[in-house]
């Protein structure tokens, strides 16, 4: 079981708990773009259809054109930034984006003063002018080094499922995971959040478990290619 797994497994738990320990819940209902929850103290509810039919629009669009680059990265980067993505290259990126708890990748917009350290680290490495914005639009950070395909590929799947409007993407949901993530030692993680916000962190988590998924998925492939490939080679070695 991946941490995100038991991160997934303590939100459903805690949610139960809440629904046992009271003998009333008041009814409470939470809309995320295209998911939709409805709790009270008899059932949970989640309209989630729509969410479905885009997250297979974001899956068969990016395989397709992931594969094409797949042995290409650096290819796959200039194809994203020609489609209007904004992509920036910096020296030690995962280090330096660990201070604001995002990693190397997509990132979606950020607000206050994750924001402005954010302009101020790209104004910085990236030889812009100085940005004293406390607001960012979403963005794609890579290493300045060569960047693998997964890393590539995870990040342009997240960053399509963003402009897909796939829920778990705006603001106070990708707060709401960081936080949660960062307490991720604490035996009750959730207890500082309301019903609204678990279900927020939900969409989140259900997001970054689907870009994990999908790297994955291209892992195994890659492999099993690779082998069949191997196997072709030697047995036509030993035809010959």
């Amino acid at each position: 079981m991946t941490f995100l797994d038991k991160i997934k497994n303590k939100l459903i738990n805690y949610l139960i708990s809440k629904k046992k320990k009271s003998k009333k819940i008041d009814s409470v209902s939470y809309k995320n773009s295209t998911n939709k929850y409805s709790m009270n103290s008899s059932c949970t509810m989640a309209l989630t259809s729509a969410t479905e039919e885009k997250k297979q629009k974001v899956y068969d669009e990016v395989k397709k054109i992931v594969v094409d680059y797949f042995n290409t990265p650096e290819k796959l980067i200039l194809y994203m930034k020609a489609r209007g993505c904004i992509v920036y290259r910096i020296r030690n990126a995962e280090k330096i984006l660990s201070y604001i708890s995002e990693e190397e990748g997509f990132i979606s917009p950020l607000k206050g003063y994750k924001a402005l350290f954010l302009n101020l680290i790209i104004s910085i490495c990236c030889s812009k002018n100085f940005n004293l914005s406390l607001s960012t639009k979403e963005m794609v950070i890579f290493d300045d080094k060569n960047t693998e395909i997964y890393t590539v590929a995870r990040a342009f799947f997240k960053y399509k499922g963003f402009k897909y409007n796939l829920p778990g993407y705006d603001y106070n949901s990708q707060e709401t995971f960081k936080r949660v993530y960062g307490q991720r030692n604490q035996s009750s993680p959730f207890a500082a959040c309301s019903i609204k916000d678990m279900y927020a962190c939900k969409d989140a988590l259900a997001r970054d478990m689907e870009s994990i998924n999908f790297t994955l998925e291209l892992s195994k492939e890659y492999e099993m290619a690779k082998k069949a490939a191997l196997k072709v080679t030697t047995e036509d070695g030993a035809n010959i």
